[in-house]
């Protein structure tokens, strides 16, 4: 059996603006179903990966909604995964700007705007919704394929926001996800990660 460390979710910093509070909870919805012995194995199987920062703070660099979705359900640990990296001796600005270089934060609003890192909360409580986000996990596989690239579906979230209104999503869920899957397929998304190619 693996040997795991387990930490307060109050004691990781977040490197995104935001996140998208549907995927949260239905995620937090799957979780109220779980024994304490199958939460135990979800956790242990979601590890959390990170980056040693500054005054050695720990920063996730994926399973966000993971750990909001445990906040929600009353968990409030998680394990630790792997350490990709320790820049503990970089200065804070020094620091944003190596993850920023090596793509592992996403300081981007949920209107497509880049924000300071230093505006990223320091806990995932604090993160406010975006639901071009879920748009993008709600047509994972379909319109494009999941690749292990870190802030995937943002990338794409961002890139259907450019093609349809807040209100469409707001009001017609079917048919954004219809649309969202037709741009997939066209040339201008191909640089984006798990692009599909015309059917």
């Amino acid at each position: 059996m693996a040997d795991f460390t387990e930490i307060d979710i109050a004691a990781l910093n977040p490197t995104q603006l935001t996140l998208g509070l549907q995927e949260v909870e239905r995620r937090a919805a799957q979780m109220r179903k779980l024994s304490q012995r199958e939460l135990r194995a979800l956790k242990e199987d979601k590890a959390v990966p990170y980056v040693i920062g500054p005054k050695r703070r720990l920063y996730i660099i994926d399973h966000h909604h993971l750990c909001r979705a445990l906040l929600a359900v009353g968990e409030e640990t998680v394990f630790l995964g792997e350490a990709r990296a320790d820049w503990s001796d970089l200065d804070l600005k020094a620091f944003w700007h190596r993850m920023e270089t090596e793509g592992l934060c996403w300081p981007i609003d949920v209107d497509g705007n880049r924000r300071p890192c230093v505006k990223i909360p320091a806990h995932v409580s604090a993160l406010t919704d975006n639901p071009w986000r879920t748009l993008a996990r709600g047509v994972r596989g379909m319109a494009y394929a999941n690749e292990d690239t870190p802030f995937q579906e943002f990338m794409w979230g961002n890139y259907y926001r450019s093609f349809m209104t807040t209100r469409l999503l707001e009001t017609d869920i079917v048919m954004a996800e219809k649309l969202a899957i037709k741009v997939s397929l066209l040339d201008e998304a191909q640089d984006l990660p798990g692009y599909l190619g015309k059917a």
